[in-house]
């Protein structure tokens, strides 16, 4: 049985735009009072994104989502998530041969016992990490593109929230790639992939294939199976990704 509670919320938005700078804040604080004192707390919400154009071919861009929540009964049923990131982008407009993204990420991810993850469990892994990955893609013709992927993430561990048991983690990722444009509209993605965790000596291999239609110029979703267990996400500690996936993929 969960006592009842009030819950009060205050939330607030900022924007900020000129040709070459896209900015936004939002946060919101929300205050949760029960009969019982049995489910107080404590939420504080932070989203910021920024967008900077350093050139014709180049974008700065920011991005943080901070989650801070506090219970007034005990420590573990506290939760703080914070992601922030930094890129830069190379798009050239005179011609989209080369793409090239360049991206640090800080992950400090500290569940709540009563938070559920993805797999329905309470209590799952934390993780304090710094990633850096380097994403590009080449046109070699009309039909063809390929590219390349390099992930880094280092930091430490926990597999569970229930004791502080963190351990240095360190994983290496590399993709391979090609997207072949078969009929109008319809696109074949395949890549290979390779994952090395540092400390636990162990290499992981996967295979991914992708049916992709486009719809209209700026949209186009994909069909695939992932023959591999790990993701591309190096935030993911899960092995549980081999299957059918779908993905929604939006241009601009």
């Amino acid at each position: 049985y969960a006592s009842d509670f009030d819950r009060k919320g205050f939330s607030a938005t900022v924007g900020y735009s000129t040709d070459t700078v896209k900015a936004s804040v939002n946060g919101e604080v929300r205050f949760e009072d029960s009969d019982d004192d049995s489910r107080d707390r404590q939420t504080y919400l932070l989203q910021a994104d920024a967008s900077v154009k350093t050139g014709d071919n180049w974008r700065l861009l920011g991005h943080v989502d901070a989650l801070l929540s506090r219970s007034d009964q005990t420590d573990i049923l506290d939760g703080d998530y914070v992601e922030a990131s930094i890129g830069a982008t190379y798009r050239p407009i005179d011609n989209d041969k080369l793409n090239f993204l360049f991206k640090y990420t800080y992950l400090y991810d500290l569940p709540g016992a009563q938070q559920v993850n993805s797999d329905g469990n309470i209590l799952g892994p934390a993780q304090k990490s710094h990633i850096i990955s380097a994403d590009a893609t080449y046109d070699v013709n009309e039909w063809l593109s390929v590219g390349a992927k390099y992930g880094y993430r280092t930091g430490l561990v926990s597999k569970t929230r229930a004791e502080d048991d963190f351990e240095k983690s360190s994983v290496h990722l590399g993709i391979l790639r090609a997207d072949v444009a078969v009929v109008k509209n319809w696109d074949l993605l395949v890549e290979g992939r390779v994952l090395h965790a540092v400390e636990a000596k162990q290499t992981n291999y996967g295979f991914l294939a992708a049916a992709y239609r486009h719809i209209g110029e700026n949209m186009k979703v994909g069909l695939g199976y992932n023959f591999g267990n790990f993701s591309d996400d190096l935030t993911d500690l899960t092995y549980d990704d081999k299957g059918v996936f779908l993905n929604v993929i939006g241009k601009f």
